[in-house]
């Protein structure tokens, strides 16, 4: 989710080439901010430009007015959405070092502005994404050990901005049925209904009326968003994830730091979200567009729009669905639910979740995260061999979720990048199962599934290239490729039983990025390390030695 805006929109139409003001830098800034925007799409690398040159502004700014917080909140805003672009982000520099500039920024804003909710709440997205960002960099022991750190700062800071917020919307409530109440009373008095009773907040009312009283050139009025149940549905989403992500990277002994956090994430699910959706449910149903402005007439063709994108509700419920899975899976590490029960309660939420009609943005959505929840569930099982159905159970499960999202409608809704991710995790899904039908305990149809797995597992790997390519993503391609020889050599081997294996034009030129994915496959328990071995040789047609490529 976005982080939280204030727009300033400014008054006065000419601007200064040379700023002198703290509003004047505000407009300068916007500027460069609006060129930035209109080159995104066209040409990232200058949009980036634009954007360096805002950032520069606003610096410029601050030294200044180093006091002004709207100067150095509008920079820190500015920078996290600049460095979370996915086009525009990477001509910016490397994503941690840019996250961890941000999260100075941000820092410096709310120095400057301790009760400023919004700049806590965007101060909470910086350091998730930066954990994030750090788990899937470093090593994983380092980026455990940083992440923590930022994650539990930033679920703490959701925890203030919810309950502010809720108090906060509490506190209008009651106002608004005061002026109700007394409409009624005066209704008594005269016979009719008072019709002077403003709706909106009191910030908005305060900067309405400074907007009015306010004719100086240049000056500049601070829009904020108007609190709403939806409004604080998107923290109670942010909360979420930062806690989902922070039980991930507890160690399953530390007992009273997990238990802390789930319970105020149940707490956030079961009371605060409840609440809130019954709230926008039940709201009267504002008159759309198209109901408030008539019929109309076009001879251009509809330009394609989302008409059913994802609502704040719609993320409420899906990030209570995978907090509950992250819940399931610190139960099951800790050993207090087996993997029948693990695999059951993902099951049952995400039936739960996907139970009346369905948006295609909403069945993608929701699909999307049950996939990765039956990844996790396949992943955790795998350690113990008396879970072993468990975990293809879980992987089969998966794979048919993938399937449909692979297909239409669903796939038009999707990146290329997406899409190869996709791909290459359901060649990895079959080339697990291909692995599992060789343990000794495995079923006769996992035996009989093999050819049928390895093959699809090489179509896979090869759908993920292409769509790599498609995304403009070198390594994601090259990656996708080398892993399709290992399939095309697991293929032959299966089909010479034994026998010789023809080595194909191009193998031996790609053994690098081979060796590179065989290590990866084998420490993710894709392949066993024996059959690691066997393809790198087979590739190369060299012996190698068991203990100094692979690391299992």
């Amino acid at each position: 989710m976005p982080p939280k805006n204030r727009d300033f929109k400014a008054k006065a139409k000419s601007k200064p080439s040379n700023p002198q003001s703290e509003v004047e830098y505000l407009e300068a800034a916007d500027e460069f901010e609006q060129a930035a925007g209109k080159w995104r799409a066209g040409d990232a690398a200058k949009s980036a430009r634009f954007f360096q040159r805002a950032v520069q502004v606003y610096d410029e700014g601050l030294a200044k007015f180093p006091q002004s917080f709207d100067l150095a909140y509008n920079k820190a805003h500015l920078e996290y959405q600049a460095c979370e672009d996915e086009r525009v982000g990477p001509h910016l520099g490397n994503k941690i070092t840019l996250l961890q500039e941000t999260l100075a920024s941000h820092r410096a804003a709310f120095l400057l502005n301790r009760d400023n909710l919004d700049v806590q709440f965007n101060t909470g997205q910086v350091l998730s994404s930066l954990a994030e960002a750090l788990l899937e960099d470093e090593a994983e022991a380092e980026g455990k050990a940083s992440a923590r750190v930022l994650l539990e700062e930033a679920a703490d800071l959701f925890a203030n901005v919810l309950a502010a917020q809720q108090r906060e919307y509490e506190q209008m409530a009651l106002q608004w049925k005061n002026m109700q109440n007394e409409q009624g009373d005066a209704s008594l008095d005269d016979g009719g209904v008072r019709l002077d009773v403003g709706t909106g907040t009191g910030k908005q009312m305060d900067a309405d009326a400074a907007s009015e009283g306010s004719s100086a050139a240049g000056e500049w009025a601070t829009v904020e968003e108007a609190l709403s149940p939806e409004v604080i549905l998107e923290t109670c989403t942010a909360q979420l994830g930062a806690l989902t992500t922070l039980l991930g990277v507890y160690d399953s002994t530390e007992l009273s730091n997990l238990e802390k956090r789930v319970q105020e994430g149940l707490s956030t699910v079961r009371s605060s979200i409840s609440t809130l959706i019954s709230l926008v449910d039940n709201a009267p149903r504002p008159l759309t567009e198209d109901e408030a402005a008539g019929p109309t007439l076009s001879i251009s063709s509809p330009s394609a729009k989302t008409e059913h994108a994802l609502t704040p509700k719609d993320d409420a419920l899906l990030a209570a669905a995978i907090f509950q899975v992250a819940v399931a899976d610190a139960s099951y590490r800790s050993g207090n639910i087996t993997a029948p029960q693990y695999a059951s309660t993902v099951s049952h939420l995400f039936a739960t979740l996907m139970l009346g009609p369905q948006s295609p943005e909403q069945q993608v959505a929701k699909q999307s995260a049950y996939a990765d929840a039956l990844v996790n569930v396949a992943e955790a099982s795998s350690a113990a061999a008396s879970d072993m159905e468990t975990q293809w159970n879980a992987l089969s499960e998966a794979q048919k979720t993938l399937t449909q999202l692979a297909k239409p409608p669903h796939n038009a809704l999707l990146s290329p990048s997406r899409l190869a991710d996709i791909f290459d995790t359901r060649a990895d899904i079959d080339l697990t199962r291909f692995g599992l039908s060789f343990r000794d305990d495995a079923k006769t149809a996992w035996i009989s599934s093999r050819n049928v797995l390895v093959s699809n597992a090489g179509v896979f790997y090869r759908g993920a290239k292409s769509y790599g390519e498609r995304a403009g993503d070198v390594e994601q391609a090259k990656t996708a490729g080398a892993k399709a020889v290992v399939a095309e050599v697991l293929k032959q081997v299966l089909e010479q039983g034994g026998g010789a294996v023809a080595v194909k034009p191009g193998w031996k030129e790609q053994q690098g990025g081979v060796r590179e994915v065989l290590e990866q496959m084998v420490n993710e328990r894709i392949l066993g390390q024996r059959e690691g071995e066997e393809v790198l040789r087979i590739v190369s047609q060299e012996a190698w030695s068991r203990t100094t490529e692979l690391n299992c």
